[in-house]
């Protein structure tokens, strides 16, 4: 008996080895496939970071530049503009005070 214990024990162990090398090598496998999807994230980031930064930088320049307009233009000169601008484009200018009047009509008349 001692024989068929001692070659139980091999087999035991030996099943044992096999398991934990197994587990070694899923456990390398999980590893480097984390360290892909590490990667794959910063990059995504850094490029959303770029695009982000992009939108920003166009967001920032048209404020810029409506704030020097309001500087630069005072309600007169605002009003002779659109005064001009009526003139040369009559029934273009009625067409959008009618649309325009529509609009408030709805918003504040519901």
């Amino acid at each position: 008996m001692s024989e068929e214990n001692h070659t139980e024990v091999k087999n035991e162990t030996n099943n044992y080895q096999e398991i934990q090398e197994n587990l070694m090598e899923r456990a390398e496998e999980i590893k480097k496939k984390a360290c892909e999807i590490e990667e794959q994230v910063s990059s995504n980031i850094n490029e959303l970071m770029g695009v982000t930064a992009e939108k920003l930088d166009k967001a920032a320049d048209k404020m810029h530049n409506t704030a020097e307009f309001f500087r630069n233009n005072n309600v007169s000169k605002v009003k002779e503009d659109m005064s001009s601008v009526i003139r040369q484009n009559p029934g273009k200018s009625l067409l959008g005070g009618i649309l325009l009047g529509f609009i408030f009509g709805k918003i504040f008349f519901k």
